[in-house]
């Protein structure tokens, strides 16, 4: 059984804060980036303003926690 766990995001090499460390994290931050672009045009005008913020809202958190999960907080 494979025990090594794989993370996504880790601690920057040069400056404060965290970064993606795998094409798993690049393509998370990519997909999160795509999906806030285009949220607003897919749900259209219809919908009101209050829809679309918590929709909005609610794919932050969905990333947030994905993030946190796969973070490697281990100092190097």
């Amino acid at each position: 059984m494979k025990t090594d766990k794989t993370y996504w995001f880790g601690p920057k090499r040069v400056g404060i804060g965290f970064g993606p460390r795998s094409w798993q994290g690049w393509a998370a931050i990519g997909l999160y980036a795509l999906l806030m672009m285009v949220l607003p045009d897919v749900m259209g005008a219809q919908l009101d303003h209050r829809v679309r913020v918590a929709s909005m809202v609610g794919l932050t958190v969905a990333f947030l926690i994905v993030f946190v999960w796969k973070l490697d907080t281990s100092k190097r």
